[in-house]
């Protein structure tokens, strides 16, 4: 008898746009929750002007649309989130109280709600208000000069004059969609116990502090140690990224670039290694120069070297190791034939591959208010001709 998907049975109201909130309800999607994406009248959520990206975030979904500023549309947003279990709102602190749906508002007639709320800097606080995307998160929290310094090495100190980066890797959304699909499911734990939901307020800010603690740490010493040991090198084809961080990966190194004498270099010894980090790419290159980088990562993995050479994004579509995971889904619509990437996790018992398919702007909003708030058709037709909904 086929297993169940682990969320199946799971309702999830998504009234979130853009990216952080969509992919961490498209995650419970393709975990088995229902997911009814709640987009305002007209176009939908801003990111349908590019059909390939917003089928990434929102596969699996259906689609509702409802005018939300009006008193009508506010009601059926209300028995929405009566039927749910989850609720996932990005708007900018203040929004959805205004329109009578945050979680205060709903909390006394659904006490057992899980409700997620993701912003650029949290629901309260002197910076609560402030508009944020995921390259403002990038430099707000640290990441963007930790990430510099570590460039150009970390005994370098980043001028004054020097730019800092402006990324166009929206890295902050898709780690706080990540953190707020755990944080979701360690609330639905505890309302097993509990019988209560709770509210959740998660920031793109502190998400990517998360990824400088060393950096952080090192911040509050004076003449804090190096860390390091990543070494992009060059070959005739391309460069490959060695992560030589121990003393084993460093025998391995040197056996692999027929040096052994560098395992005795004084320039070379643990936290020296470090701090002499371009000597040893220089040394390295004299051997991988000459070779392509197939033949270096061979070489390397045969020594036990962490190692990869730099895919660009097309590449992964061809790469073996990604194949056999299974690691995209095949769409086929209006765009033509395009991959999207499955979740980064896999389940031994069941497929939680996501489903081909990403809701046109209300494609279900007479289905969901016709099976989840039992309207009959005269009544979404009323609804309809009014502007209540599309």
């Amino acid at each position: 008898m086929p297993v169940a998907k682990p969320l199946v049975g799971l309702k999830v109201a998504d009234f979130s746009m853009v990216y952080a909130g969509p992919i961490c309800a498209r995650m419970l999607s393709d975990c088995g929750a229902s997911v009814t994406k709640i987009e305002p009248l007209g176009l939908g959520d801003t990111v349908r002007g590019n059909a390939r990206i917003f089928a990434h975030f929102n596969a699996g979904k259906s689609s509702v649309q409802i005018d939300l500023g009006s008193t009508e549309g506010q009601e059926l947003a209300h028995r929405l989130i009566d039927e749910a279990d989850v609720v996932i709102e990005n708007y900018r602190p203040g929004v959805m109280q205004r329109f009578g749906l945050d979680y205060a508002s709903v909390k006394g007639r659904r006490p057992d709600l899980v409700y997620c709320s993701i912003s650029g800097f949290g629901q309260s606080g002197p910076a609560a208000q402030r508009a944020a995307y995921a390259p403002v998160a990038h430099a707000a929290s640290g990441y963007d000069i930790a990430h510099m310094r570590a460039q150009i090495h970390t005994d370098t100190q980043v001028g004054e004059n020097d730019r800092p980066p402006a990324s166009g890797i929206m890295i902050a959304d898709m780690l706080t969609g990540a953190y707020a699909f755990g944080a979701i499911q360690t609330a639905l734990l505890g309302r097993v116990s509990s019988g209560l939901g709770d509210h959740i307020d998660i920031t793109m800010l502190e998400s990517m502090m998360m990824l400088i603690p060393g950096q952080q740490q090192a911040a509050q010493i004076a003449n804090s140690p190096s860390f390091g040991g990543f070494l992009p090198v060059a070959t005739t084809s391309g460069f490959v990224m060695l992560c030589i961080v121990s003393d084993k990966n460093f025998v391995g190194l040197c056996a692999a670039i027929e040096r052994p004498d560098l395992q005795t270099d004084p320039r070379f010894v643990r936290i020296a290694r470090i701090r002499n980090v371009r000597d040893l790419v220089t040394e390295v290159e004299r051997w991988s120069a000459t070779r392509t980088v197939e033949e270096c990562e061979a070489q390397f993995d045969r020594h036990g070297v962490p190692c990869s050479r730099y895919n660009t994004p097309a590449d992964l579509f061809d790469e073996p190791q990604l194949q056999h995971r299974g690691a995209f889904t095949v769409f086929n619509d209006d765009e033509g034939e395009y991959f999207v990437q499955n979740l980064p996790f896999q389940f031994a018992s069941v497929d939680n591959a996501t489903t081909p398919h990403s809701p046109a702007p209300g494609e279900h909003t007479d289905a969901v208010l016709a099976d989840n708030l039992n309207l009959d058709e005269n009544a979404i037709a009323d609804l309809r001709k009014r502007s209540i909904v599309e």
